[in-house]
């Protein structure tokens, strides 16, 4: 599975199939049988019409020419046939040949990723096949047809690739190319597979084809929520590989029991996300994960707003954010906490974010719009990040300490007149405009502490800064050039706070429970709290009362 997984060699089989799409294959057809009544099937015309087609057979059934005339006596292009790498009579090979005759990416690939892992679940191998639309003139040369086949797997203008490792250590790939002159697909498998296995293969029909159908999309779109919930007892990594569009968009994902990182590149820019899912005992509830995965999204719209990002790019961005950091697996969790010496236990979690730990950014590509003033470049960066750290001789003296943080590098030109377009020329004219710079950060830290038991720390340090530099032109000359500077900082210890609420809290008839229940709650309030933000304004006017 090395390498480049989409571009994975192909084995070819001596025997090429020629025939319409429209043609039925079974494996007992044999190769010149087929050639001649395809042959005989597009080149035939309704009655009565103007065509004249014009055929010499030279050497048995191989067709050499085929020359059509419209009734003004022009020559018309040859029409296309289908060019099979292997005789089919099987549901993936008549699935290709539907799918083959449609214009669209997504029409084309078509539940052809699902019928590929349907066929692994019901117990089958090795399995390569392919339709092309050959001219006709070339139909006889086998060197051509082999050629036009390789291009179909290796070098179609859309691949995609899928390759798992199983926990037994067997390797299972499958890819699917497609490009106008064709349509491939592949699976290879090494190793032996287990009846668990496959139907574990099975099961991620269905999110694999979800993926591909987001991919083929236009615009793209991320859809890998469900790979990411793999029968981890089964499968031990999977990883999803694209190339689309003529290379011009990659896609590359990987998901493990101890990791998922995702890597984008195109057009509009570039996306790199990592999660960490070393520490299962970070993970909170499906709720509070869900509550901080929107926040962050909310932080996320606030940064392309500010500094003028890509709507689209931001949009794969979010996607990609909210699905690598759902489905952490409860056993996984549970697994890794009993392993672990000095752990975050579950009052801990919510004082956290409940996420595992990140890393992610997003880069616009640049564009330098302005030709009197090529330095002045449009971008967009944003970086964000959370890292915990968990130490202490024992879990009676543990001490974590979650870090989130984020910075936003943008740069962008504006109109000087709201009701006037941005044109910029070499003319001094066009040059109305002023460029805007920005560097934001902002850092959430949360220290928490225990001795013998006891909480004794739970520190909450914040900060945001916003720096903002305009510089405005007008006929060209610089009038304007200012800097604005924001920043906000708070800190706050929670741990007397919660000693003292819950001893208000607290009354002769009040039960233990009650009083921990109360606990929890204030807990679940400082988490929420402690989750990131960008804005000085609001971090400044933030409510940091536990009541």
């Amino acid at each position: 599975m090395g390498g480049d997984h989409v571009d994975r060699r192909i084995s070819f089989h001596a025997m090429t199939t020629v025939a319409p799409l429209s043609v039925s294959l079974p494996a007992s057809v044999s190769t010149a049988a087929v050639a001649t009544s395809a042959v005989a099937a597009v080149t035939s015309q309704p009655t009565g019409s103007a065509v004249v087609t014009l055929a010499s057979n030279a050497g048995g059934n191989a067709v050499h020419t085929l020359q059509t005339y419209s009734a003004a006596g022009v020559l018309t292009p040859a029409p296309k046939i289908a060019v099979w790498e292997n005789a089919g009579g099987d549901a993936v090979s008549s699935l290709l040949g539907r799918n083959a005759q449609s214009a669209s990416t997504a029409s084309r690939f078509h539940a052809l990723g699902k019928s590929l892992l349907e066929s692994i679940a019901a117990g089958g191998g090795n399995f390569s096949q392919s339709v092309v639309l050959s001219d006709v003139a070339q139909q006889h040369d086998s060197v051509v047809q082999q050629v036009l086949q390789q291009q179909a797997h290796r070098y179609a203008d859309n691949r995609i690739a899928l390759d798992i490792v199983t926990t037994s250590g067997a390797k299972v790939g499958l890819s699917l190319g497609s490009s106008a002159a064709g349509l491939a697909v592949q699976i290879d498998i090494s190793g032996t597979l287990s009846d668990a296995e496959r139907a574990a293969l099975g099961k991620l029909a269905d999110a694999f084809q979800a993926a591909i159908d987001g991919l083929s999309a236009q615009p793209p779109r991320l859809n890998l929520d469900a790979l990411t919930q793999f029968d981890s007892a089964q499968l031990g990594s999977l990883e999803l590989h694209a190339k689309l569009d003529q290379e011009s968009q990659s896609i590359d994902f990987h998901a493990d029991s101890r990791a998922r990182t995702l890597n984008t590149s195109g057009p509009a820019g570039a996306l790199k996300l990592a999660v960490d899912l070393s520490n299962p005992a970070l993970s909170g509830s499906a709720q509070q994960q869900a509550g901080a995965i929107s926040h962050y999204l909310q932080q996320f719209d606030q940064a392309r707003q500010r500094g003028h990002g890509d709507e689209s790019l931001m949009t794969m961005f979010k996607d990609g954010f909210a699905q690598m950091l759902s489905n952490v697996g409860k056993q996984a969790s549970a697994d890794g906490q009993r392993g672990a010496a000095v752990a975050p236990d579950a009052a801990d979690r919510r004082m956290l974010s409940g996420l595992a730990d990140f890393s992610a950014t997003v880069t616009q590509a640049t564009k330098s719009i302005n030709p009197l003033h090529p330095e002045e470049v449009d971008s967009f960066s944003y970086q964000v990040s959370q890292q915990t750290t968990v130490a202490g001789r024992d879990q009676a003296g543990r001490r974590i300490v979650q870090q989130q943080s984020a910075r936003l590098q943008a740069a962008y030109h504006q109109s000087l007149l709201a009701d006037l377009p941005l044109k910029l020329g070499t003319d001094k004219q066009s040059q109305n405009y002023s460029y805007h710079q920005i560097d934001d950060r902002a850092d959430s830290t949360l220290h928490i502490a225990y001795d013998q038991g006891a909480l004794v720390q739970a520190l909450l340090q914040q900060t945001a800064s916003r720096k903002t530099r305009v510089s405005s032109y007008e006929l060209g000359k610089l009038i304007k050039d200012e800097t604005t500077p924001l920043q906000t900082s708070r800190s706050t210890d929670f741990a007397a706070q919660l000693r003292l609420a819950q001893i208000a809290g607290g009354t002769p008839d009040t039960s233990g429970m009650q009083n921990e229940e109360r606990r929890l709650q204030l807990m679940s309030r400082i988490g929420a709290l402690a989750l990131l933000n960008s804005d000085p304004g609001a971090l400044k006017s933030a409510d940091y009362s536990l009541s």
